[in-house]
């Protein structure tokens, strides 16, 4: 499990960092909120969780919990506040935490609460997913394209799920693959072309700009920047 700590009183960062290390996790530490909301942003799907100091230099917690939500990320939120009033809790979990600890609290308590937080079943997914004007419904697996629908496999469709909810950043072939496939998937074999292929045929043809992007020696990249 991967844990990204953003806490900026470098004592407790340090403590609890320690101490998640040493029960086995793996564990990444940022103290400016400008940068955690970017990091936050550009790799969710590397965390499991993310523990969040609620007034931090830069941009609070409440502040990025709010954006990422609105992005569609779903990673795991569990709150550090000193302040325990009702009024505080509730903006909370408005903003889509899903947890939140007040300070001081002792390290075992806090084991619990992220041991808790990863046992839930995830965050309610959005009702719809929009990439220009694709629209993508991951509760009822359909996928529209300028209001048509547009008829997508099982899999072609958890491939282009995968592309929208990560815009814009370059996926390997591992990547994709080991999001999709089960780990017996041979990631050297051309299937994954084959379907990326396929897709393409039904979101891109006939468009002069292509929206999945093939990055030479690296994979693929949706590209929310192209202007059609």
């Amino acid at each position: 499990m991967r844990i990204l700590i953003v806490e900026d009183e470098p004592k407790l960062a340090k403590i609890i960092k320690s101490g998640l290390k040493a029960k086995g996790f793996a564990v990444d530490h940022l103290s400016d909120g400008q940068r955690a909301q970017k990091r936050i942003q550009s790799n969710h799907t590397d965390y499991d969780l993310v523990v969040l100091d609620l007034n931090l230099p830069g941009r609070g917690g409440l502040e990025i919990c709010k954006a990422i939500r609105e992005l569609g990320i779903v990673t795991p939120v569990l709150i550090l506040t000193a302040d325990n009033h009702v009024e505080t809790k509730a903006s909370l979990f408005n903003a889509g935490a899903d947890d939140y600890l007040v300070k001081p609290f002792a390290f075992d308590e806090l084991l619990a609460r992220i041991q808790a937080v990863s046992r839930r079943p995830k965050q309610m997914l959005p009702a719809e997913l929009k990439v220009f004007d694709i629209v993508l419904s991951p509760a009822t697996q359909k996928v529209s394209r300028a209001g048509k629908e547009v008829k997508f496999t099982l899999r072609e469709f958890r491939i282009l799920e995968y592309f929208i909810r990560n815009p814009n950043r370059v996926l390997s072939r591992e990547d994709i693959t080991s999001n999709i496939w089960d780990f017996d998937y041979d990631s050297f074999s051309n299937v994954l072309d084959v379907f990326i292929n396929k897709i393409r045929n039904k979101i891109d043809k006939g468009r002069r700009q292509k929206l999945i992007e093939t990055v030479h020696g690296v994979g693929y990249r949706l590209n929310t920047q192209l202007q059609e």
